[in-house]
């Protein structure tokens, strides 16, 4: 039988680079955009941070500064 284990932290993982203020915000607009149609169970932070780290850090930029500007976050 295969032992299925977390997903383990790669060395790209720009995560932890964030401030925890930017760090809320994308989580924010994720929730708000991207997860809109997601089951209540499953919007979580840990499934918001695998939305965001897939995006990379570029996309993640965008989405803060258009986040603001738009006023969806403060």
């Amino acid at each position: 039988m295969e032992v299925v284990s977390a997903p383990q932290i790669s060395e790209w993982n720009f995560l932890g680079e964030l401030s925890v203020q930017d760090l809320r915000r994308l989580r924010a607009i994720v929730r708000k955009v991207h997860m809109r149609y997601h089951p209540a169970e499953l919007v979580t932070d840990y499934e918001a941070d695998r939305i965001i780290e897939s995006f990379g850090p570029e996309v993640a930029a965008s989405l803060i500064r258009t986040g603001l500007d738009g006023g969806f976050v403060h």
